[in-house]
């Protein structure tokens, strides 16, 4: 009896061990990052995403102070890039979109392999994520740049306070005359919203088709996301490609643009995106344990459960989706249009854009 007893003890130490080691782990990091004092962090523009990713962390690690920096990464990138240059390196955690990433950030050497700094067992478990954990890498070699939401993102908001259901019900109806003038698009000759929906409209319907939305439909072009929202919600364009639905939600939060939808009509190819929700530990990390604990914070049900604060789907399945609506389906297959792979399809769209965009007054 006393071997038996002694071989379940030791049966039982070794099923805990991993969960005691990761604890220990932990705590060390945890107190190592106290030490560090603070966490550089670059995340999406605008007020939800400053709070959502700072709130919360500051709550849950006092000892922590967070310098969040929230641009676009079409204004960011360029500044770390000629910091690196210069050998400063100021940022401990990249949040936001894709490809600007992969094709600026991740050539110039600036992040770290990110799965070893994924500790917490509420990360590591494969079964709260859509996918598993590991089932949104954008980067070919899945190392650099982990998704962590999942939308099957509306490419067109439009306020039906304007534009009647019969007279946009397909993506054909866009090159209808009547359009023409109707429509505000997030410049996707930039990184960003607009050229991911360019993107997608380049996977379903082809080159001919981008020509004769960009050359005949008298569409405006702008860089700036809140005068994209705001044009669309007072109808002065109410068609917009691109537009943040983080940049509409302060106007209908108000009880404005109670009429602006997605545009619902199907794909032949539905694609999946990540949005600004992927996450890379940056190379040379300045705080090396406090961008750990950050990290495991932002995949974690807290973390994922403030991510939804932004309007955004996190990949998770153990926290609310602020938008169910718009979450992939089961048993539908979509393209993931932003990973390293499709690269060339999202070249190939803004060089179109670029092409045939006529001057603009």
């Amino acid at each position: 009896m006393q071997r038996i007893g002694f071989f379940l003890g030791v049966m039982a130490a070794t099923a805990l061990a991993p969960h005691i080691a990761a604890a220990v782990g932990w705590d060390e990091i945890v107190a190592a990052a106290n030490g560090e004092g603070e966490v550089d962090v670059h995340g999406g523009p605008g007020k939800l995403f400053g709070q959502a990713l700072t709130e919360g962390f500051r709550r849950a690690y006092p000892q922590i102070k967070i310098n969040f920096s929230g641009l676009s990464g079409r204004d960011a990138i360029p500044k770390i890039l000629r910091e690196r240059e210069a050998g400063l390196y100021t940022v401990d955690v990249y949040i936001g979109g894709t490809f600007s990433t992969l094709q600026s950030l991740k050539p110039a050497g600036a992040f770290a392999p990110l799965r070893p700094a994924l500790v917490l067992p509420a990360v590591l478990d494969d079964k709260a994520w859509y996918g598993g954990l590991d089932g949104e890498w954008m980067d070919k070699e899945k190392s650099y740049v982990l998704g962590f939401e999942a939308e099957v993102t509306p490419t067109l908001m439009i306020n039906r306070d304007f534009v009647a259901p019969a007279e946009l019900e397909t993506y054909q109806d866009l090159l209808k005359p009547q359009i023409a003038g109707k429509i505000v698009w997030d410049d996707p000759r930039l990184p960003g919203q607009g050229a991911a929906a360019g993107t997608r409209l380049y996977l379903n319907f082809g080159a001919d088709y981008l020509k004769r939305l960009f050359a005949e439909q008298s569409i405006v072009y702008i860089a700036n996301p809140r005068q994209n929202a705001e044009w669309v919600v007072r109808g002065r364009y109410p068609i917009g490609i691109g537009t943040s639905a983080q940049e509409l939600k302060p106007f209908t939060d108000q009880g404005l643009g109670k009429a602006i939808v997605p545009f619902d009509a199907p794909l032949a190819h539905p694609t999946i995106a990540p949005g600004y929700g992927t996450v890379s530990l940056m190379d040379r990390a300045p705080h090396p344990n406090a961008a750990k604990v950050y990290i495991n914070w932002l995949l974690s049900p807290e973390g994922q459960t403030a991510w939804g604060e932004t309007g955004n789907n996190s990949r998770r399945l153990d926290v609310p989706h602020a938008a169910p609506e718009i979450f992939p389906k089961p048993g539908v297959t979509y393209i993931p249009e932003q990973n390293e792979e499709n690269i060339a399809a999202r070249e190939a769209a803004v060089d179109l854009a670029r092409r045939f965009i006529r001057a603009q007054p």
